[in-house]
């Protein structure tokens, strides 16, 4: 069983770099399960990929640097239940000193915990107006709900 937390950056700054940094020699070298964190690169605001504008898309962090997948596993075992924990504070040292909003998260490695308005703000940031207006039209009843997903315009 894997645990994943991601986290959509624009870039760390210093303390946030310090950050991620203490917490894996501090805290993540404590861990005696399988663990690890993948660098996905984006390119940020400057990279031609992203050329395009952000509203073309579902995807509101087009413009940000990279994700960070943290991931945590067990073999044989059910998860345990304070897994999220070390994800969690991974993630929290990191975001700590960046203004909410600037960083979010990735719709593919879904987090079941949040809160429908939270995840909006996470996986869709700017784009969530746009995308219930959307949803509106096309599944007004919701139809098509899970918990974490985009809730009509009212």
């Amino acid at each position: 069983v894997t645990g994943v937390q991601t986290c959509a950056l624009p870039i760390l700054n210093g303390t946030s770099a310090e950050n991620f940094a203490d917490y894996w020699f501090n805290a993540a070298f404590n861990v005696d399960r399988i663990w690890w964190f993948q660098l996905d690169l984006h390119g940020g605001r400057g990279a031609g990929v992203w050329e395009a504008d952000n509203g073309m898309t579902s995807y509101a962090h087009s413009d940000k640097l990279y994700i960070i997948q943290f991931y945590d596993q067990v073999i044989g075992v059910p998860y345990p239940p304070n897994g999220f924990r070390f994800l969690d504070g991974w993630v929290d040292a990191t975001t700590a000193p960046l203004e909410w909003g600037s960083f979010g998260m990735y719709i593919n490695y879904v987090d079941a915990r949040l809160g429908r308005r939270e995840a909006e703000e996470l996986y869709w940031g700017k784009n969530v107006p746009r995308l219930r207006r959307i949803k509106e039209r096309v599944d007004p009843r919701e139809l098509f709900f899970n918990p974490v997903s985009i809730e009509p315009a009212r």
